[in-house]
């Protein structure tokens, strides 16, 4: 799904598609015909009152605010008191689906629909929430409702639903991530705005909308004492094909990462519909069917071919703090531990590169055989003992090339990220291949046939990075969620998840105590990070490269650029995930 690409459906085109829709029918395992014959009365706090009369397990007539009954298809499915039934309103684009505990006779009705103004694409599911109750004649309304909750913050469930394979991840209170595990296409983690809501402490709701994808919506009614879902997916699929079908699943308990909030809160009641992104708010008046979404598709224009290959003709290493991406206030001090060094990093199957380091931030480089040697500046970073991280930009080379390197003085080992503009997918978006060698370097003798080594040590673990303090500052948490991928979550001001996305990356494994991770903001800036990760100390040094668009005159035309900056902070263990089996490949 990651690297799929949807159709840019206009609003005519979805309306063609959903003309006529009806419910797939629902699994067997979890089908209910528990409202058949039934009258319920729906009353919500600040949404529609809906009359409904059901004929029998598949048909049901609906009155909305008093307006005349509608007849429509539907389907229901039972967990425990809660019933989930669905149907879409015939000749529109709007469904609904109430979630009824028939024990406390409270409400959630969520109404969705397509072609909303709101939202970017014609193709995304809108949803607006309500909470209500099931209003009977004498009997008074209950006092209590559902309500918004942090309780599934940081949880990992993984589904089973026939066939079909889910790790869901719930990395935020208004997002989260998760991996279609039993497509052998997937693997990379795709990010979802979500809600989840309480109904008691032992079921509660969640739902995703699949935005900058397919734009479907997953609503699911989960049961955490059992391990058991039930659910409707709506939504438009790869295909353009309406998808809109009932379901169950049963679940395994992946873990339970660690969360941030106030000790003191045992559920929370942020709206986080109100937040609009960092130092953002929606208007007082939430236009319906708004919410939070991280959009990256298309925010940053693509270079041409032509543009890719001149962006290193004059780059920018390591600019100005105002000027980098990511702030530096936490990073490790450069170190001049090479400086008056001269040395070669030959790396298996033949890239080397012949080194004289000059002081702590002007080197020397070369290729063997070339005359001339190249001026660069560059940073380093001791990141262990005798482990050195350091990183430049190799100006004029053709697609904006970078050598990134880790080398270990004090077994001779080395891994090189040698990077460069255009990875495939996009110009924009930054290629590397990663290299395995040694060094060579008087007193130094690395072994013949030992070498670094990618890894999955790192899979399933979540650390929290602090960048810089104040103000200003920034703190994200990192799920490795995958052995090709990971999301990171901002924190909101309530130290609860915000904002998330994911990329592909890598991991590396130099020794016990260091790990390399580098990533690539695919879809996006198209920017790569790689730090260099000292579980020891837990500080991480590293550094950020890809297309860098200057800070000038926005009526001042510049031609693009590579550009090079550091990076650097503290973390703290987040907990473990058990998911690293979920991607043994088994045998037939």
């Amino acid at each position: 799904m990651f690297r799929t690409s949807y159709t840019a459906l206009t609003g005519e085109q979805v309306a063609a598609i959903f003309a006529g829709a009806k419910p797939g029918a629902p699994q067997a395992c979890c089908t209910s015909d528990a409202l058949a014959g039934t009258r319920l009365s729906v009353v919500t706090d600040n949404g529609p009152k809906l009359e409904y009369a059901f004929a029998d397990a598949k048909n049901l007539a609906v009155a909305i605010d008093g307006a005349a009954p509608v007849a429509a298809e539907y389907s229901a499915l039972t967990l425990k008191s809660v019933v989930l039934f669905s149907h879409l309103i015939p000749g529109t684009k709007t469904g609904y689906s109430v979630i009824w505990d028939r024990k406390t006779d409270t409400v959630t009705v969520y109404e969705y629909w397509l072609d909303c103004a709101e939202l970017k694409y014609p193709r995304e599911v809108a949803r607006e929430y309500y909470f209500g109750y099931a209003a009977k004649d004498g009997v008074a309304a209950p006092e209590t409702r559902h309500a918004l909750t942090n309780r599934l913050e940081n949880k990992s469930i993984v589904w089973t639903e026939g066939d079909t394979r889910v790790l869901d991840i719930f990395n935020s209170t208004m997002y989260c991530s998760f991996i279609v595990l039993s497509d052998p296409e997937s693997g990379i983690p795709v990010a979802a705005p979500s809600d989840y809501i309480k109904i008691n402490e032992e079921i509660y709701i969640y739902s995703r909308m699949e935005a900058e994808f397919s734009g479907i919506l997953t609503l699911e009614v989960i049961d955490l004492y059992s391990l058991t879902a039930i659910g409707v997916r709506f939504g438009i699929n790869q295909c353009d094909k309406l998808e809109w079908r009932a379901y169950c699943a049963e679940g395994e308990l992946a873990g339970q990462l660690a969360t941030f909030s106030n000790f003191t809160d045992y559920g929370g009641a942020t709206d986080f519909n109100k937040i609009g992104g960092p130092g953002t708010v929606f208007p007082e008046v939430r236009p319906k069917g708004r919410r939070a979404i991280y959009r990256v598709h298309g925010e940053y224009p693509d270079y041409t071919e032509e543009q890719a290959r001149n962006s290193g003709q004059k780059p920018t290493s390591f600019p100005k703090a105002g000027q980098m991406l990511m702030p530096t206030g936490n990073s490790l001090p450069p170190s001049d531990f090479l400086a008056g060094k001269e040395f070669t990093l030959r790396m298996d199957g033949g890239f080397t590169v012949e080194y004289k380091i000059a002081d702590h931030d002007s080197l020397q480089w070369r290729y063997p055989g070339e005359a001339a040697w190249h001026d660069e500046t560059y940073r380093a970073f001791e990141s262990g003992e005798d482990l050195i991280f350091f990183a430049h930009i190799q100006t004029g080379l053709e697609f904006g090339q970078a050598i990134k390197a880790a080398v270990d003085f004090s077994n001779g080992l080395v891994t090189i990220l040698h990077s460069r503009q255009g990875n495939g997918h996009a110009w924009r978006e930054v290629g590397f291949d990663v290299l395995f060698g040694v060094l060579e370097y008087e007193g130094v003798h690395p072994p013949e046939l030992l070498r670094h080594t990618f890894t999955t040590d790192l899979v399933g673990k979540a650390f929290t990075w602090n960048y810089s303090d104040g103000p200003d500052g920034l703190t994200s948490m990192h799920t490795y969620s995958s052995p090709w991928g990971y999301s990171w979550t901002i924190f909101l001001g309530t130290q609860e998840g915000g904002m998330l996305w994911s990329s592909p990356c890598a991991y590396i494994k130099l020794r016990d105590d260091a790990y390399i991770m580098s990533w690539v903001e695919e879809t996006s800036a198209g920017g790569q990070g790689t730090v260099l990760i000292n579980t020891r100390t837990m500080h991480d040094a590293g550094f950020m490269y890809g297309a860098f668009d200057p800070f000038a005159d926005p009526n001042v035309k510049s031609e693009p650029m590579v550009g090079l900056s550091s990076l650097g902070a503290y973390g703290r263990a987040a907990g473990t995930l058990d998911i690293m089996k979920y991607f043994v490949p088994k045998a037939k």
